[in-house]
């Protein structure tokens, strides 16, 4: 049972499989403190019984406060923050040490207040309260970006305090945020406590003990900053050697349009060079869709059995590596796969209940859109090789399968975005190709850079910008209901 849910705050990859070989984490689970520390918390939550309609007080108080304590936190309860219009009042703030925190006691405070002193800000909800929706009125839920939606909340404390980490729990599960991106309300890192607690087992109790725990907020190799860092160089690492594998990928499927010779395609017309070009993308991006969508669970990869193992480019990718490996290559005129895919393509377009597919009707799969995919084909030696290049790398790792849960959006759009500038132009036959794939330059896709901008800097140039005017905005209003409409109105 998976007691941790990684929310795009860290690489899944880096998570599940490079963590666990790591020697130091071999180590922390080995050490008795941590031991000692789970079954402290256990007793917590076995001593810990909670009350229909329980009270947030009650939660913190019987469960929240006990488990920070055990992990060795020292915090405030409900200091005063300084934020736009009025102070408000997270539930905690976490001091690095006693001098700090009583340095700061009593205090309003703000950034300048808290850098050096303090690394997070907290808070807690009820138990098993929903961390993602405002409570519930008139039967309907609040607006998500309601002061009343916990996730908000503390996206909100963390911008105010100037704090890199934001930890909100609602009893059961606890969250990990970034300021990086805690804004987006649906980054963060997750665990289910009292299930993790269930297994009994200390390397399972290390996803809650080595990012919750005091040390998990000090500069050290399996420190929370560290783990970011390195997840992120993982996930980047995988973008950059997709690009060039997602280029050979598309000029596989291009090659594979005119090597089949009933399609009547010819590579000497550049018009119908542009019509293959145009044609390969939306079939290649057909593929990048469904690969993030089985790794995200979009497509029920891991609810459905039948879709699994008979339907998924899961198990397509699998067994197009598995022949690869053994040598084994399709028949010359074998168009199974191709056929194969385009049964998957109408089951996404229309949605198919007995496999568990929701309809997805953007266009991207509506075979009335996209005629020539429907009137030509590609044979399976092309197409299993454009697979094979998106499904697994070919480069450092060479042979492991890529995890696209580790790819947000904004990076399958960058790499779509920058083959937009290249198309098709005929070579003379060699070593089976008959097709290039240029710049407007004349030059191919090794010879440009593709540039890719970080979150980071993205998130400067918005605060800089649009910032001060939504801040002179929000200043000038009355209460919240008036701010954000203030916001919402602001051209």
């Amino acid at each position: 049972m998976m007691t941790h849910h990684n929310q795009q705050l860290f690489s899944d990859h880096y998570l599940d499989v490079t963590l666990p070989e790591r020697e130091d984490w071999h180590m922390l689970a080995a050490d008795p403190q941590t031991r000692a520390v789970m079954d402290r918390i256990a007793a917590i939550f076995q001593r810990y019984r909670p009350t229909e309609g329980e009270k947030e007080a009650q939660t913190e108080e019987r469960c929240v406060k006990p488990v920070l304590r055990a992990l060795g936190h020292l915090f405030e309860v409900q200091p005063s923050l300084a934020t736009p219009g009025r102070a408000q009042t997270p539930d905690y703030v976490f001091y690095r040490d006693e001098d700090a925190l009583e340095e700061n006691k009593g205090k309003l405070l703000n950034e300048a207040l808290l850098a050096s002193k303090a690394y997070a800000v907290g808070d807690a909800k009820s138990w098993e309260r929903s961390l993602d929706r405002a409570p519930r009125t008139d039967g309907k839920d609040r607006d998500l970006l309601s002061n009343k939606n916990p996730s908000y909340q503390i996206a909100f404390y963390m911008q105010q305090s100037g704090l890199d980490w934001g930890i909100l729990t609602n009893g059961r599960h606890w969250r990990l945020y970034h300021s990086s991106n805690a804004h987006k309300l649906d980054h963060f890192y997750e665990v289910d406590l009292p299930a993790l607690l269930a297994t009994g087992n200390v390397e399972a109790f290390l996803y809650f003990y080595n990012f919750f725990r005091r040390a998990a907020f000090e500069q050290q190799p399996l420190g929370v900053a560290a783990l970011l860092k390195e997840s992120e160089d993982y996930a980047h690492g995988i973008s950059e050697s997709l690009k060039e594998q997602v280029y050979q990928a598309l000029r596989s499927i291009a090659q594979g349009f005119l090597d089949h010779t009933p399609n009547g395609l010819s590579s000497s017309d550049p018009a119908t060079l542009k019509h293959i070009y145009d044609s390969s993308l939306i079939l290649l991006y057909r593929l990048l869709f469904i690969l993030y969508a089985e790794a995200r669970n979009l497509l029920p990869l891991h609810d459905s059995d039948l879709y699994r193992e008979q339907y998924s480019l899961y198990a397509m990718a699998r067994a197009i590596a598995q022949n690869r490996s053994r040598g084994i290559a399709p028949h010359p005129t074998s168009r199974r796969d191709y056929y194969h895919l385009k049964e998957l393509f109408g089951f996404i377009n229309v949605g198919d209940p007995p496999l568990k597919i929701s309809t997805f009707n953007g266009g991207l799969f509506d075979p009335q859109r996209h005629a020539f995919l429907e009137r030509n084909e590609i044979g399976d030696a092309r197409l299993q090789q454009a697979i094979d290049m998106l499904a697994r790398e070919q480069g450092r790792e060479q042979g492991q399968f890529i995890d696209y849960r580790d790819l947000s959006v904004r990076n399958l759009g960058t790499i779509y975005e920058g083959l937009l500038e290249y198309h098709l132009e005929a070579i003379e036959p060699r070593d089976g190709w008959t097709i290039s794939l240029l710049n407007s330059r004349g030059e191919q896709r090794k010879a440009t850079g593709s540039y890719y901008t970080p979150d980071f800097i993205v998130k400067y140039i918005v605060d800089a910008t649009v910032g001060p005017v939504l801040r002179q905005t929000s200043d000038n209003a009355s209460n919240d209901k008036a701010r954000i409409a203030a916001i919402l109105t602001t051209r």
